[in-house]
């Protein structure tokens, strides 16, 4: 049998993704421009691409390590797939090393629990519930649960494609090196199993601190498996078209499908299951998560069951949907940006909810602040307070933007009303009890201005939807992990030629398509 193993990764091709990196970075600057005081658009788009990408490269190498370790026959002619998709988590450690760093260095504020004095009681900011999980939620082990726990599963990639490829070339009659796959596979199981919930904990649900889930790591880790699944599938249907692939039946596209369906219908039990659990036990500290999705981001809530399960329930129920290369295309691609945006439902709005809480708790803090030195000024208190109240009420007039420098007529009439009804004090200035009262009603202006201007309660495109730059970002990481992974499909065979199973994947077969063949030919017989 001559079949075609060699991938070439042309010049066109590189040249291709390389433009779409390009794009991704300039679109990431972009969504930088005019952002908030933490870059909060900025490094959420980071944040949710390399988490989602690098999921998915975790997700690839846990289910070839499942089918493996289960005696798996079907996948071996697609098994170079699932390894190359696994190593991009070498990538994945840089990527997440940024963030990483950035928590260290107070460099973004994507987690309101690593807010300077959060768990300090003797700060005005204190938070007592964060407080009770500082043991878990700090940089420390913030670092080892997300660029530890990735440097151990890539060990084990890296393990398991070494062995594959040596057992090409030095495969023994007793099939040791495919043992030795086997072993690799088993292990990593348990370590994947396990430390993906704390790794899934730590990057995405303590962007939401004072919530939490059992069932967070399942739905979590479920819908990166969907996405990498898709994106498998177009890998395989682009592959095809190039010539690729030529021993990839029909068959083997079905229990692709198969999958598809099967754990959409499962990552859909996950959200109802989640959803139910918290809404019967109505308990504040998590309700709050929902809450704050359907009233404020009503698209992303309910879009979110149509991309994911509507669509592939409805287009993928029927066997010969799944046998269909332009369906099956269709499907796949609908899933892929679907659980891109179940990310971007999981990241954006807390995200966004923490930098204002940040915003409205660093102000506090100064307010506060202030408050204790006028008291230490004793006496002296007449004489700070109204210029150290119209200092604030400048900073504040500056971050609502009003610019103007010159008060207006009514502003100079009201002035003048104030002045002439109440008692000045001896130095000439109004009462202290009067200023405060016009700084707290300044206070509640500017409250009232951020609600206005689309923080957690309005629409703002970037949280409430993806902009162009959101999609631009998506592109580029996108690029880079077809880059990476393409790379690695050049570097080996695209079939194991040694290994055991590789007679069955040849010539696997579902049946279902005699079954589609008998039916048809009693059908037009009738």
């Amino acid at each position: 049998m001559n079949l075609n193993t060699q991938f070439v990764f042309d010049s066109k091709l590189k040249r291709n993704l390389i433009i779409g990196m390009v794009v991704g970075a300039l679109c990431l600057v972009w969504s930088a421009i005019g952002d908030d005081a933490f870059y909060t658009r900025f490094w959420s788009n980071y944040l949710h691409n390399a988490v989602f990408f690098t999921g998915i490269a975790f997700t690839a190498m846990f289910f070839l390590s499942g089918q493996i370790t289960a005696f798996a026959g079907w996948m071996v002619v697609i098994k170079r797939l699932w390894e190359a998709m696994s190593l991009f988590m070498l990538v994945g450690i840089g990527l997440l090393l940024v963030v990483v760093i950035g928590v260290w260095g107070h460099l973004h504020h994507l987690y309101h629990w690593n807010m300077p004095g959060i768990t300090d009681p003797s700060s005005p900011i204190y938070d007592k519930v964060i407080a009770g999980k500082a043991g878990f939620l700090n940089p420390v082990f913030f670092t080892v649960g997300t660029v530890g726990f990735l440097a151990i599963w890539y060990f084990w990639a890296y393990k398991l494609r070494q062995n594959s490829l040596a057992q090409d070339k030095y495969e023994t009659p007793s099939f040791d090196y495919y043992k030795r796959e086997r072993k690799w596979a088993a292990s990593f199981l348990p370590l994947g199993g396990f430390l993906s919930t704390v790794f899934l904990w730590l990057l995405v649900m303590s962007i939401d601190p004072h919530w939490y889930s059992t069932m967070f790591a399942w739905y979590s880790t479920v819908s990166l498996f969907l996405g990498g699944l898709a994106l498998f599938i177009l890998l395989v249907l682009y592959l095809k078209a190039k010539g690729y692939l030529e021993y990839v039946t029909r068959d083997h596209l079905h229990d692709l499908g198969k999958y598809l369906f099967g754990i959409s219908i499962f990552w859909t039990y996950l959200w109802f299951d989640q959803f139910m659990l918290i809404w019967y036990g109505n308990i504040g500290e998590e309700t709050i998560y929902f809450k704050e999705r359907m009233e404020n981001y009503p698209i992303l809530f309910w879009g979110n069951l149509v991309f994911n399960f509507v669509t592939p329930f409805f287009v993928l129920m029927r066997n010969s949907t799944k046998r269909k290369v332009g369906t099956m295309f269709f499907a796949a691609l609908i899933v892929f940006l679907g659980h891109w945006l179940d990310f971007f439902y999981m990241i954006k709005p807390g995200v966004r909810l923490a930098a204002q809480e940040a915003i409205e708790l660093s102000e506090g803090a100064h307010h506060s602040s202030l408050d204790g030195q006028l008291k230490h000024h004793g006496k002296d208190l007449t004489q700070h307070v109204p210029h150290a109240l119209a200092a604030v009420g400048s900073a504040s007039a500056a971050e609502q933007g009003h610019h103007s420098t010159a008060p207006s007529k009514e502003h100079q009439e009201s002035k003048e009303t104030q002045t002439s009804n109440h008692p000045t004090s001896a130095d000439g200035h109004a009462p202290i009890e009067e200023h405060v009262t016009h700084a707290s009603a300044a206070e509640q202006h500017h409250d009232g201005d951020k609600q206005e201007n689309g923080h957690s309660s309005g629409f703002q495109l970037g949280y409430s939807l993806p902009g162009f730059q959101e999609i631009g970002v998506l592109i580029g990481f996108l690029s880079l992990f077809l880059f990476f992974f393409f790379r690695q499909l050049e570097r080996a065979p695209l079939l194991p030629l040694r290994d055991p199973y590789l007679e069955e994947s040849l010539h696997h077969t579902t049946g279902v398509y005699l079954e589609e063949e008998e039916a048809d030919s009693v059908s037009a017989h009738h």
